[in-house]
């Protein structure tokens, strides 16, 4: 099959140069977790030119997805997110590379074999997920690869990016480092270091209590369109960065946050 791939990011030129883009066509991501902001990050990393993507999702679409997933509608009820995705980016670019499953994260050996052969991995899966994200953080560690999560809060968006050789995820959560995940049966992460800025306007409607059931697993984070567009957007600039050097990577203990509503753009430390 002919190639159209010039055709398809002539407009990135200039944005990029023609080297870069080539680069970009080289490069292989893995994303785990296609739902409000992994589904609409694979989109933006098909449409700015990636050559290579995995994704991994165990869900199914649901009524409460509407609202902000990529991939979500009346008709793909019941249907598999990974599935949905893939598909649909085969009709936005039929040259790019995909692979997926139905998997998940679910242990080390998951994690290890997910960023095989791949030159990034970002983490989209659900909030409460503290397991499964140190499997992923420590596979992408091995291969020396940089992992990375974006999280949507309210109308704003947190960025973190783990160097492989610097702090561990179990050191930015606060959490025992090295400890046998295999016999764990729940982690608890400290409410600072998952919202280490929190929005203006959601602290008069969001409780602590609230929050506590969100990290725990118990209650559905509140989300919408915006912030999850958004985290979209953050993620796929700092996976560009990452793979091109074009500036500066802002690496954790360090993190990136933006809000839309409280006009804030900024960098912090936990």
């Amino acid at each position: 099959m002919e190639s159209h791939y010039s055709d398809y990011f002539i407009r990135n030129i200039g944005i990029f140069t023609e080297t870069e883009q080539e680069q970009l066509k080289k490069c292989a991501i893995a994303v785990a977790g296609v739902g409000g902001v992994g589904g609409l990050l694979i989109e933006r990393l098909v449409r700015i030119g990636v050559g290579k993507i995995k994704m991994t999702d165990p869900g199914t679409f649901e009524p409460s997805n509407i609202n902000r997933q990529y991939g979500a509608a009346i008709n793909t009820m019941g249907c598999h997110k990974a599935d949905v995705v893939n598909q649909q980016m085969k009709e936005i670019n039929p040259d790019v590379e995909l692979e997926f499953d139905h998997k998940g994260i679910t242990s080390m050996a998951d994690a290890e074999l997910f960023v095989e052969n791949y030159d990034l991995v970002i983490d989209e899966m659900d909030y409460g997920a503290w397991k499964e994200s140190i499997y992923l953080q420590r596979a992408a560690r091995h291969r020396g690869i940089y992992y990375a999560f974006a999280g949507a809060i309210g109308f704003g968006a947190l960025m973190v990016n783990f160097d492989p050789k610097g702090i561990t995820l179990e050191e930015y959560n606060n959490l025992s480092p090295d400890q046998d995940l295999e016999q764990c049966q729940l982690i608890s992460v400290p409410i600072e270091r998952v919202l280490p800025v929190v929005p203006m306007y959601i602290t008069n409607t969001l409780s602590m209590a609230m929050i506590q059931e969100i990290i725990s697993g118990r209650r559905p984070v509140p989300t919408c369109s915006i912030g999850t567009g958004l985290a979209s957007i953050l993620a796929a600039s700092n996976a560009v960065n990452i793979l091109l050097k074009k500036t500066e990577i802002i690496k954790a203990p360090r993190y990136i946050y933006v809000d839309l509503l409280d006009y804030k753009f900024m960098t912090g430390s936990i």
